[in-house]
Order: C-alpha cells, then sequence, then structure tokens
C-alpha cells in the first residue's frame, strides 16, 4: 500500500473546506475595506454635491426651515466641513455632535447644526458602523488564517467559476426583487427593522439641516452605489491575490 500518497492527498480533501471560508470571509472583509476607503474620501461629497444639486435643494429648504434659520447663507466649503464632521463622529461613537454648528460666510457661529432626535438617529448610525467594524475585523482574521492554513497545505484553489455563477446569480436575483418591491419601500422597511421604536430616522428637510445637507435619499444612492462598486474590486483583489500567493507557494 503506498501510505505517502494516501497521506498527501488527505490535505485535499479540505481543500474545497477551506477555500469557501476564504471566499466567503473576504466578502465582510471587502465591505469593510471599501467603506474605509470611502470614509477617508468623505464618500466623494464635493462630487455628489454638484451632481445631485445639494445647493440647490438648500437654497430651496433653507428658508423653510421650522427650526433653524440663515443655513442657505452658508458656504460650499462650510456645507464640506460639516459633511465631514459628521462622518468624523459617526467613525467616533457618535462623539462631538453636539457641538457642530454652522457659520457663515464670514466664519461667525449661526447655531447649532442637529437637533436632538437628529442626534440619537446618528448615534443609532454609529452603533451600525461599530458593527461592521467588529464583523469586517473578524471576517479579516478568519479570511488570514484560512490564508495561511491554505499556505501550509500548498493547497492550490479549486476552479471557482462555479463559486462566481452563484454569486452573481445570488446578485442579480436580489436586484431584481429590490426594483420589484420599490428601492424607497426596501429603504423605508429597512430603516424599520434596523432602528429602534420610537427613535426617529425619518425627517423631512423643513425640519432637518442635516437630511438637507445630505439630499437624502439621493445622496445615500450614490453613497451605496459607490460603496457595491468598490466592495466588488476590492473583493476581485482579495481574491486574485490569494490565489497568486496560493499558487506561489504551491
Amino acid at each position: 500500500m503506498n501510505t505517502a500518497g494516501a497521506g498527501s492527498a488527505t490535505p485535499h480533501r479540505y481543500r474545497s473546506m477551506l477555500w469557501a471560508i476564504l471566499l466567503l470571509a473576504a466578502l465582510p472583509a471587502s465591505l469593510l475595506t471599501s467603506w474605509q476607503l470611502l470614509v477617508g474620501a468623505d464618500f466623494l461629497y464635493p462630487l455628489w454635491y454638484e451632481v445631485i444639486g445639494i445647493d440647490r435643494t438648500i437654497a430651496e429648504y433653507g428658508p423653510k426651515n421650522r427650526y433653524r434659520d440663515r443655513f442657505e447663507d452658508t458656504t460650499r466649503e462650510e456645507r464640506r466641513r460639516l459633511f465631514a464632521a459628521i462622518v468624523a463622529a459617526i467613525q467616533d461613537n457618535g462623539r462631538g455632535l453636539e457641538t457642530l454648528a454652522y457659520h457663515d460666510a464670514e466664519g461667525r457661529p449661526i447655531a447649532p447644526l442637529l437637533r436632538p432626535p437628529e442626534i440619537t438617529h446618528l448615534r443609532d448610525v454609529a452603533r451600525l458602523v461599530d458593527g461592521l467594524y467588529r464583523l469586517g475585523l473578524g471576517a479579516a482574521l478568519v479570511w488570514l488564517l484560512a490564508l495561511i492554513w491554505l499556505w501550509r497545505l500548498r493547497l492550490p484553489p479549486p476552479p471557482l467559476g462555479r463559486y462566481f455563477a452563484g454569486l452573481g446569480l445570488a446578485t442579480t436575483v436580489l436586484a431584481l426583487a429590490v426594483i420589484a418591491i420599490g428601492a424607497k419601500k426596501v429603504f423605508y422597511t429597512a430603516h424599520t427593522l434596523i432602528f429602534p421604536a420610537g427613535h426617529q430616522w425619518f425627517f423631512y428637510y423643513e425640519e432637518s439641516l442635516m437630511t438637507m445637507l445630505m439630499k437624502a435619499p439621493d445622496l445615500f444612492a450614490a453613497i451605496a452605489a459607490e460603496w457595491l462598486l468598490l466592495t466588488a474590486l476590492c473583493y476581485w483583489l482579495s481574491i486574485r491575490l490569494s490565489r497568486r500567493f496560493i499558487r506561489h507557494a504551491a
């Protein structure tokens, strides 16, 4: 009996399982990586500011706000600063939201930016982001351990065409489901399920400078699109680099 041959074949029985773990773990890790890249770029807010016409929204609804005055007097740079400050606060568990204030063109303070319901909502968002970091970092650790294990066993990747075909089919079905149900309905239902009962998450422009500053939900749709595309790129790169690394080791 060729015991050496049987022993060498044993690790290959784990190949599909280890690569499946690596492929699955790479997805939330890619979500976190792309999120962090977008945070560093302020989610391309200056670009979307022009594309979706945030300045026109502020010019129209700023004078109609029931709780704050003269937001329409702020400059483009001030609005970009405020958006970046909100992003930074969300990344820091919501710290500093209550101290945000907006200024006129001469730099004189006008009023606090956020009302208590908005601060509560953004802190809820901060908790979600914290969960994303925990999930993404945990997945990155699993991905790294699977990669090391595959490298130690010298197990090259199996054909991945079927896996990516399945992933593409699942993504297509999900996209079609969202289209069939309606993006707005899915958006509202998700918010109802995600955020605590009794916490306001929907704000009209006339009552929220935050919503006006972001021209919600238009900006959220743009951010979701860029996050999805960047996640797909990060995921593709992680799998490609993993395959090259293992093949080189094998």
